[in-house]
């Protein structure tokens, strides 16, 4: 192949004998053939079928390339054109055509400027050589030779993502574009009936035959290497889980008496052997995990779900909601003890594990343009009732908003955030943890978004726990003062999701109605739905001593008695002081909801997640979300006034557990032994308790030593039997 400025010495001495030659090209017809990179060229050109082309602004002059392909290949086939020692007596330029200018971009249009004829300069020999056409040999030379490299680095075989679009001149009855892949000499006459008109025109290559078959090709195994690392992700997930609890029972049952003290793991080290001599057995644990940190999720996109009319004011579901309670965790702090993650958008089969398809794709997608082009049924099962709100803005009832740009990314990536939190720790990867989010979800039904709430992302999680690393028990608690009906529809006949909710019922009056006590489950998940309902209006209201209670005669006997293997809890904060009626009207304070934290931590070796619900007034839910994560950092609690240690719950509130205890007595024995004790105190259920343990005790070991005595009686010596006498 010869060199670069060989070639271009070559064209330049070829445009100088080829105006000589003019006249003999315009007599005959151009003769074709195959240049020494051995490309051929896509179509014949005729200088009398010229008429101007149209191209768009980023193309490049392709037409002259192929003129100029053309004409280098009449030049090496013509033996008249290969004498080189021809005197060169007379030159006729020929003027550029007028398709070599800028044209406009409109079909048929003609050429929006004429030619420069500064572009024409004479040489040393007094032949006008056309600048254009030195510089479209240039770019010629430059595509050629960079084709070539790329042919011959891969042995003469052309890639197919290697495609052209090729200008060129042809017949006013054909499209002036048409698409090709270099190819064969052998070839050309079949491409050359195979052309077809094109019906856009983009700088862009297009796939065409084996090119988009291997395009296709690409896209499938690319998704097939996705789905198999998405397969591997959760298989190590799911065995990472099922490895931490092995080895909490194994704790449990006090096999593993003491453990080595290891240096911290190093990044890309193997994993911590920790040696059990009296079990003689190895566990294999990341250092890191036993020393792990709570986690907190938060992303600032979940602000942008605010109500088109603008104002905050007349909405308590905000976003100062959300920033608040960020801000105070970052001042006091606390946030800076957390390993803070990051959140992502749940994907549409995600929330299908809860809610319907047609409920995914109406409030799941942005715009609305494409919310019910599902399938044609799909629009049956659900039907977008928005309505105008007084404030001006748009939502599905008077409280919950809709934000047309905002609100579908928002509640995705609520979702996704709590997802992301729970599988951490249900992993190990984390000890615990709190989601910062919102919109809320606990209300949010299979197919009906109300109370604030478009996506159950508590109850999403626990579906994904249960489908990707097979948790077989999972608590979830929900302390929010509104009952969470999309909850316990979604688990209403599930005995492997034990669902508590302590919440204001009054027979049924308040928000949102559902959740009496003796909606206890469906079979086979009769039993595991217990609504704790609050009945008796606000005189009094419900406070610390009523919520103390509930958890110590309910709430955690039937917690230890399921034994699950992670905590979820919808952490609603409008039970604290502050909320008018409307919204709460309980009295509870924010240290109250840090100590019930620490009892819930008891439980499935301390996997806890707290993910934000309902609560609106600032102050209130600041305060209760800092008890809360100092309580999963393990902080000393700050005590609660002795007032409420020696405070009985009200009259309303006994009667309420009483009947709580009468209906789920059949399912759960723990809850036996409190029916009587419903009454007390927290300090005297703990004299109580103390003296009950220390009788207990003292049975057990009065029994031990009676034991102990029968065992170590001498044995009476039995009388030999005398013999007879003979």
């Amino acid at each position: 192949v010869a060199t670069g400025s060989d070639i271009i010495s070559k064209l330049l001495f070829w445009f100088c004998s080829k105006t000589q030659h003019s006249s003999l090209d315009q007599s005959s017809p151009p003769q074709t053939g195959v240049s020494a990179y051995n490309h051929p060229v896509l179509g014949v050109y005729n200088p009398r079928d010229d008429f101007p082309l149209r191209k768009t602004a980023s193309e490049p002059n392709l037409k002259l390339r192929s003129r100029l392909k053309q004409k280098v290949s009449e030049r090496r086939s013509s033996p008249l054109l290969r004498r080189r020692d021809s005197p060169i007596t007379t030159a006729k330029k020929r003027s550029l055509d007028m398709a070599d200018s800028a044209c406009s971009s409109a079909p048929g249009s003609g050429p929006s400027s004429p030619n420069n004829s500064s572009n024409n300069i004479p040489n040393e020999n007094g032949i006008a050589v056309s600048v254009s056409n030195i510089y479209g040999a240039l770019l010629k030379l430059r595509l050629l030779s960079a084709f070539s490299q790329v042919t011959s680095a891969h042995g003469g075989a052309h890639s197919p993502l290697l495609q052209h679009m090729v200008l060129m001149e042809q017949s006013p009855a054909q499209s002036p574009l048409v698409t090709g892949k270099w190819v064969g000499p052998t070839s050309m006459a079949k491409l050359q009936r195979q052309h077809r008109p094109l019906g856009r025109t983009q700088s862009a290559p297009l796939p065409q035959g084996s090119a988009a078959q291997a395009h296709a090709q690409a896209l499938a195994l690319q998704q097939l290497v996705v789905q198999q690392q998405h397969q591997q992700f959760l298989e190590k997930h799911k065995q990472q889980f099922q490895q931490q609890l092995h080895l909490n029972k194994v704790i449990r049952e006090g096999d593993i008496c003491s453990w080595a003290v290891l240096p911290p793991e190093l990044p890309g080290s193997e994993p911590q052997t920790f040696v059990c001599s009296e079990v003689r057995t190895q566990v294999v644990v990341k250092l890191g995990r036993l020393l792990s940190h709570p986690g907190l999720v938060y992303d600032s996109l979940m602000q942008k779900h605010q109500c088109m009319c603008g104002n905050t004011n007349s909405h308590p579901e905000h976003a100062g909601r959300i920033q608040s309670i960020w801000s105070r965790l970052q001042e006091t702090g606390l946030r800076a003890q957390c390993e803070c993650i990051r959140g992502r958008k749940a994907t549409l089969e995600e929330l299908q594990t809860v809610h319907s398809e047609a409920h995914v794709l109406l409030y799941g997608t942005n715009p609305l343009r494409q919310k019910l082009d599902c399938k044609p049924g799909a629009q049956s099962s659900v039907t977008p009732m928005f309505v105008r709100l007084p404030c001006g803005g748009v939502g599905v009832d008077s409280d919950t908003i809709w934000n047309e740009v905002h609100s579908s990314s928002a509640a995705r990536l609520a979702v996704g955030s709590v997802v992301e939190l729970v599988f951490k720790v249900a992993t190990g990867e984390l000890k615990d943890g709190f989601a910062v989010v919102r919109p809320p979800g606990h209300h949010a039904e299979e197919s009906t978004p109300m109370g604030f709430c478009y996506f159950n992302s508590v109850a999403i999680a626990a579906k994904l726990l249960q489908q990707r690393l097979s948790v077989n028990k999972i608590l979830i608690v929900d302390w929010d003062v509104h009952h969470g009906n999309g909850t316990q529809q979604a688990f209403y006949d599930d005995p492997n999701v034990l669902y508590i909710s302590i919440h204001r019922y009054d027979d049924g009056n308040f928000f949102p109605g559902s959740g009496a006590p003796d909606e206890v489950g469906s079979s086979p998940g009769v039993g595991f739905n217990v609504n704790v309902a609050f009945t008796g209006g606000l005189d009094p209201p419900m406070g610390d001593a009523e919520y103390l209670a509930a958890f110590r005669c309910v709430v955690m006997p039937i917690a230890n008695e399921f034994a699950p293997d992670i905590v979820l809890v919808s952490s609603g904060f409008d039970a604290v002081e502050g909320h008018p009626p409307p919204l709460g009207g309980y009295t509870l304070t924010s240290k109250c909801f840090g100590y019930l934290t620490r009892q819930l931590m008891t439980l499935a070796g301390g996997r806890v997640v707290l993910a934000l619900e309902g609560g609106h007034d600032l102050t209130a839910i600041c305060d209760a979300s800092e008890a809360c994560v100092a309580a999963l950092l393990g902080q000393e609690l700050d005590p609660l006034p002795k007032a409420v240690l020696e405070q009985r719950p009200n009259p309303n509130a006994v009667r309420s557990l009483e009947k709580v205890i009468e209906i789920h007595s059949k399912y759960w024995r723990s809850v036996h032994r409190y029916s009587t004790r419903l009454g007390l105190s927290l300090l005297e259920a703990k004299r109580g308790d103390s003296e009950e343990a220390e009788a207990v005790s003292a049975m057990a070991s009065l029994s031990v030593a009676n034991t102990n005595t029968m065992d170590h009686r001498p044995e009476e010596e039995e009388p030999m039997e005398e013999e007879a006498p003979l």
